[in-house]
């Protein structure tokens, strides 16, 4: 009787370890359309992996396939689609600096509080 108390505790600590370690849920989803980006929109690098992008009320997350090697040490950055600055669309959109520019893969929907949280751990 003793060992199965034992095992279920064992259980239930492994169930809570691997809870705590998956974080907070992200709330997001996929860009489905092409939408114009504000000329006031904010852009916050999170290393080389993502761009969040903050436009009024609407939050966006870009991934990129892989890194993306215009962000390391630009300052400004342009996103366009097919030409048509400030165009952020679900496919073909491209992040550009002064020197290098990379394809975005996947563009996110995200919350206000998903930003915030990626913009202060950047």
């Amino acid at each position: 009787m003793q060992l199965r108390y034992r095992a279920i505790a064992a259980v239930l600590l492994a169930a809570c370890a691997v809870t705590a370690q998956a974080g907070p849920a992200v709330t997001q989803n996929p860009l489905t359309d092409c939408v114009d980006l504000g000329g006031d929109h904010q852009a916050v690098r999170f290393g080389t992996q993502y761009v969040l992008i903050q436009d009024g009320d609407a939050h966006y997350r870009l991934h990129f396939n892989g890194s993306c090697d215009a962000l390391t040490v630009a300052t400004t950055v342009e996103i366009s689609t097919d030409g048509k600055a400030n165009r952020l669309c679900p496919q073909k959109s491209r992040l550009a600096s002064r020197m290098k520019s990379c394809s975005v893969r996947s563009v996110d929907l995200i919350d206000a509080e998903t930003f915030e949280r990626y913009k202060r751990r950047r």
